[in-house]
């Protein structure tokens, strides 16, 4: 599709509508980052061609070191690669032979977006570089997910998602302990990269549509672990003395900024983050008694005391249940919430009344989008199996295969 076109109301097979049904998109990403990109890109209706190697992307056969033991319902793919491709079209695709790479040419040309994260030495080493891509195909949206960015003395340097949060001081940030670095679990980083990417992708066809020209979006786990911790980073660079390590629940900077355990063992989140709050936070929490205290007696007073005032907010909320002091603190309007584990929000209501997870076709239960569009449903197809789609692609994309 170029920029004079008129999208059509469905992708070029005809399978589903969607905000960017018309859009072609080849897709040569493997793991997560990257693949989250295509992903949302199919989500929206984009009829993207997922290019894989003979033995498929790696992801196919990953076991997530978060996964149980216990089998789940059967799946075409694997937990790690329906995640993050469902809703693509699978073509197994050898650049190095020929017929397959006279395909590939034809897909490019094709196509609006190609999308890769593969490293820069294997992007050279298959000739899917910008500059080769961009002969074929001049008005192309050219996106590459890195580790640390396309520029600079650690360009070629491998990266996954947590060296690249760990490059960008994210390990120290996020740990309790200031002198021991913590990598949160779950690929944190890949699916936020591939989000930014995905967001970069939709801003390069906005331009193209005007221009007719082709675009360059790049992406890095280096840059979105920059960019989630913006106001770490501004903290760091403006101030001195600033302080962005992490700290323990039990040595908060502020203990009206924290979690704590009720009666009935389950924990509640706090949240009173300036002075207009703690009439509200005294009130909802009853703790008129505490106030009495001169080390507590104000806002000021209850920040210069935070470990003090934590200690005696422990004992505090440890004589009533959660869903008492959420009642009593909501009413307040004080910023609260209950301290969830994964686990709870799976049957949740207030999670099933927003549709914030879906179960895929192929039995994955997963999370549906990072936002919510009005009139559109999600379509729910599940990682294609490898090679599953080559003679569909081939047809609706109009190449002439080996």
């Amino acid at each position: 599709m170029h920029a004079e076109d008129t999208l059509p109301d469905t992708t070029p097979g005809g399978e589903r509508p969607g905000p960017l049904a018309g859009i072609r998109v080849v897709d040569m990403t493997i793991w997560m980052a990257g693949a989250v990109s295509g992903m949302l890109l199919a989500d929206l209706g984009a009829d993207v061609v997922k290019v894989e190697g003979r033995r498929g992307d790696p992801t196919r056969s990953h076991t997530a070191p978060t996964a149980g033991a216990a089998p789940g319902p059967p799946a075409r793919t694997s937990v790690s690669y329906s995640a993050c491709n469902r809703n693509k079209r699978s073509i197994a695709l050898d650049l190095g032979d020929d017929a397959d790479r006279e395909v590939f040419d034809q897909l490019i040309s094709a196509a609006d977006v190609f999308v890769s994260n593969l490293s820069p030495a294997t992007i050279s080493k298959l000739g899917i570089d910008e500059a080769s891509l961009r002969e074929r195909n001049p008005s192309l949206v050219y996106a590459h997910g890195s580790g640390l960015g396309p520029a600079g003395p650690r360009a070629g340097d491998l990266a996954q998602d947590m060296t690249g949060m760990a490059y960008a001081g994210m390990l120290f940030t996020m740990s309790p302990d200031p002198d021991e670095p913590f990598a949160p679990p779950g690929a944190m980083n890949d699916v936020i990269t591939g989000t930014y990417l995905f967001a970069g992708i939709l801003a390069a066809l906005m331009r193209r549509a005007a221009t007719g020209r082709g675009e360059t979006v790049t992406g890095s786990l280096l840059q979105s672990a920059l960019w989630t911790q913006a106001l770490l980073v501004g903290s760091a660079a403006n101030t001195a003395g600033a302080s962005t390590s992490g700290r323990p629940r039990t040595a908060p900077r502020s203990a009206l900024v924290n979690q704590y355990r009720a009666a009935d063992g389950r924990w509640i989140a706090v949240a009173a983050i300036n002075e207009r709050a703690w009439a509200a936070f005294v009130a909802g929490a009853r703790i008129e008694h505490l106030v009495a205290d001169p080390r507590f007696a104000s806002y000021a007073a209850a920040l210069a005391h935070a470990a003090e005032l934590r200690a005696a907010l422990d004992e505090h909320f440890a004589t009533k249940t959660a869903g008492y002091w959420l009642g009593r603190l909501r009413e307040h309007g004080v910023w609260c919430g209950p301290v969830n584990h994964v686990e709870d929000v799976l049957d949740d209501e207030h999670v099933a009344a927003n549709g914030y997870l879906t179960t895929l076709d192929d039995g994955l239960r997963t999370v549906s989008m990072p936002f919510t569009l009005s009139d559109f449903e999600l379509p729910l197809a599940g990682g294609p199996a490898l090679d599953a789609d080559r003679e569909a692609i081939l047809n609706d994309w109009g190449v002439q295969g080996p």
